[in-house]
This record gives C-alpha cells, structure tokens and sequence, in this order.
C-alpha cells in the first residue's frame, strides 16, 4: 500500500520502478482540488520507496477523474535520469538518487480534463503536448477554482484561436527547454504515437477532433517529422479523435463514426473506410444457457455513434484490435481485408478472496454499487465513472506481451488474449484476472512488463506480479 496512490503506469528501469501518486488528501471533500502530487522511486524488486519528490500543480483537477487528474502521465526514465510530469502544470528531471536537475512549469490543456497524449521520449526530445500562449489561454481555463468551473470559456475576439490551441512540443530532456513545436494542431482528446518512415527516420501521428468541440481545426489527421515539418494533414469531416493513433510505413489507423479508416502514410489520403457495426462477426455469451453463439453477416445495434472505449485499440501483426463503446465486446479488424470480429467479453469480474474457482464473471451488466476507494478507505471515484470502464471514459491503453495482449479495465479487471489465434473465439480469451477487491478497485493506468514481472498501480496500492515462468 502507499500513502496514497494514482492513475500512472509504473515505469521499470534497472532496479527501479517510477510512478506518480497524489498528495493525501484528508476527506472526500478533498478530492475536487486536487493539484500536487509526488513522484515515487520504488525499488522494483521489493517495492519498497527509496525516495520521493513533490511537483506542484497550477490547475484544479479533480482526483480520480475518469479521463485525468494529476498522476496520469507515466515517468520517463533511463538509467541516471528520471522524468515525472503533474498533469496540473509542471514537469522536473532528476537523477536516480532524487536530486533535482531541472524544473519546468507549463499550461495544462485548459477546457477539458483529458489525459491523452503520455510523454514520448525520443532520442533528447520529450514529445509532450501543451498549449502554445499560455497567458492567453488563461483566460479560458475551465476551472476558476477548486470545484467551480468557468462559466464562460467563449475565446476573447482579440485572440488568434491558434494562438491558444494545443501543440505537440519537443522538450530537450537535458535542459527543459522547448527544441521546436509542430503547426497542424493536436486535440487534447487524441493519443499521439512515433513510427518509422522508410529510411529509418522518426514521426508522430497526431489527431485533432473530439466531444466538446475542439478548437483545433480541421479535424483530422497530420503526420509530422521529428523537427516540427509536417509531411502531410488531412481533413476528414466526423473525424473519431478519442483513439490512439498508430501508423507504419504502410498506413496510418483511425475512426470515423462507426467506421474503420485506413490513410497512406505517404500521402494521407483515405484507402478504405468499412463499416464496424454492418456484415460483422459475433461470438456472443448467452447466461441463460451457459453457450456461445456464432452469429454471421450480422449487424451490431448501438445507441451512440463511437466506435470504441477510447485509446484501447491497438495495431498488431495485420489487425486491429479495439475494445468497443457500448457492449463488452473485444472487436479487430483485419486490415487485408477489411472483416470485422467481435467477441463478447465478460462485464467485469469479482473475484473470490480465499478461491479462483469461485470468481464470479459478470456478464452483460458489471456490479451495480461499483465505489472506487483509496487506501483511506476514501470513496474517489467520480460520478458517472463508477461503471465497468468501457465507453466513455479515458481507459487505459492495452499491452501486448509476447503473443498476450493485456486489457485492464477500470475496474481493475485485466483480460488476456491470445493473438497467436487465426480464429477470433472464445478460446482467444485465455484469462480474466483482477488488480484487486471487486466493486471496490479503480485503475486507469496500463500495466508494464520488466524482469518478467507485471507491475500496476491502482488508487490504493502498487503492484508487482511474476509470470511463471515456462
């Protein structure tokens, strides 16, 4: 247990394991102004803290939210340095014995709560996103106070709304200071990633749309050189931003509405777009019979156009893998042919303290008095996050270890498939794991892989678990 916990991924370099946590806070009261948290340094074998540092916070977020708060970034780090960032406004570089190197503040994204974009570290660039003018974003920021929103956030018509957009900043890891910013704009709501071009150079796909209407324009999508050049942007109307944005050589992946997009990563013109909810595949659960049913051709019915729990699809080996908005199904696309699957996972999972065998798995609907607590006993989870961790919600994004893809919810129920399968069948879910007490848990953070160990972090512990070993 810590003293108290967060939303990071834990980070594992040597014999040392990095994450963020919040303050303590002494009363749920608290919770709805939360700004300052610490960073943590854990031996990685024992878990024990070796030392801790405290980065301040500008703006209000509210703990536990369930699309950001404070501890949402995971810490970057290498062998003699480490990199913890406070989602409320500040980033610091130290050395592995927790001495300060550099201290830098900046404005968060100012009208919404979103994690989205973790740091990248890319050669002695730290690719992070923030807003451009960050005075004149101020006068914009949701929160006036701890608690109370801003209730006008119209821009002032003196301002250049580029001027108050948020930009995909390169950070020298050395020094702290800005190396170059790129032009195009990238949505607080989508999740930047790096890929490879033919000659072996770097660059980060990144996205603008999204709920609440962005103010990044237009929406879509942009690829970008490692120097702030964009190669290409490509406006598509009813553009799904809410995802991670992967590319290859090939193509780069994305959403529109219901459908599956594939764009040329040289050009960023749309290749194929194909229907998500039409002609697709199901393996669904019946609990009235304990069978699965194979249905073909058929038509997944949904009451919102989106796609997918975001930022749980992940590209692998030909497909497309995704954890959609309204049913528990796990869904891929092959990206050949266009075919979509689905397989319906259970809702959640309440484990049995003393027996595995006597786990109960939740289907169709998860535990109807869900209340995330800390290690307080403090009830942080917010109102309307509080379900099974699927729709809309900031999930956590999946892992793939081996042949294993790893999908915690934020319930803290982790299910395991196995992509070696060329069938998408129940025999794909090869287990359905738990991060804690069920009804009680609550994680947004993805689990890592280091000395054939998984660690996570919840809201009320640190956890390490070693895979057996073949």
């Amino acid at each position: 247990p810590l003293p108290e916990a967060g939303q990071s991924g834990v980070t594992v370099v040597g014999d040392n394991a990095y994450l963020t946590v919040h303050v303590p806070i002494a009363s749920e009261d608290e919770k709805l102004s939360v700004s300052d948290i610490i960073g943590l340094c854990l031996d990685a074998h024992s878990g024990k803290v070796l030392w801790s540092v405290e980065l301040p916070g500008d703006s209000f977020l509210n703990l536990a939210g369930g699309f950001s708060d404070g501890t949402v970034f995971a810490p970057i780090a290498e062998d003699d340095r480490v990199w913890f960032f406070n989602r409320s406004g500040s980033m610091a570089c130290y050395d592995a014995s927790g001495n300060r190197i550099w201290y830098r503040e900046f404005l968060p994204r100012f009208r919404h709560n979103n994690r989205r974009m973790d740091p990248i570290l890319v050669g002695d660039a730290i690719l992070y996103l923030e807003v451009q003018d960050k005075d004149k974003a101020r006068s914009i920021r949701k929160w006036l106070s701890p608690g109370v929103k801003n209730p006008n956030m119209t821009l002032p018509q003196d301002i250049d709304p580029k001027e108050v957009w948020t930009y995909v900043h390169a950070i020298d890891k050395r020094t702290g200071k800005v190396l170059w910013r790129e032009s195009t704009g990238t949505s607080v709501h989508t999740v930047p990633s790096i890929g490879h071009f033919n000659d072996g150079s770097v660059g980060i796909l990144h996205g603008r749309g999204g709920g609440h209407d962005p103010l990044e324009k237009p929406y879509g999508y942009s690829l970008t050189r490692l120097n702030g050049d964009t190669l290409w942007s490509t406006a598509i109307k009813g553009f799904e931003a809410n995802v991670v944005s992967y590319w290859d050589t090939r193509y780069a992946y994305g959403f529109r509405g219901m459908n599956h997009l594939l764009l040329d990563a040289k050009s960023g013109s749309i290749v194929s777009e194909v229907s998500l909810n039409e002609g697709v595949s199901l393996w669904r659960y019946d609990s009235a019979s304990g069978n699965w049913v194979y249905e073909t051709e058929t038509r997944i019915e949904t009451k919102r156009t989106r796609p997918i729990t975001y930022s749980t699809n992940i590209v692998h080996q030909g497909y497309h893998y995704f954890r959609s908005h309204e049913n528990h199904y796990a869904g891929r696309v092959n990206i050949e042919t266009g075919d979509v699957e689905y397989l319906e996972l259970p809702a959640q999972l309440l484990p049995d303290s003393k027996s595995r065998s006597a786990d109960r798995w939740l289907w169709g609907k998860g535990h109807p008095d869900n209340r995330p607590i800390n290690a307080r006993g403090l009830a942080v989870g917010q109102k309307g996050h509080n379900g099974t961790g699927w729709g809309h919600i900031g999930a956590a994004t999946p892992t793939i270890i081996g042949d294993y893809l790893f999908w915690p919810a934020v319930t803290g129920t982790v299910y395991v498939m196995d992509l070696s399968r060329e069938t998408w069948d129940p025999q794909s879910l090869v287990a359905v794991n738990d991060l804690g007490e069920g009804g009680v848990t609550w994680t947004l953070g993805s689990l890592s892989f280091a000395h054939g160990r998984l660690y996570a972090q919840t809201m009320r512990e640190a956890i390490c678990i070693e895979l057996p070993q073949p």
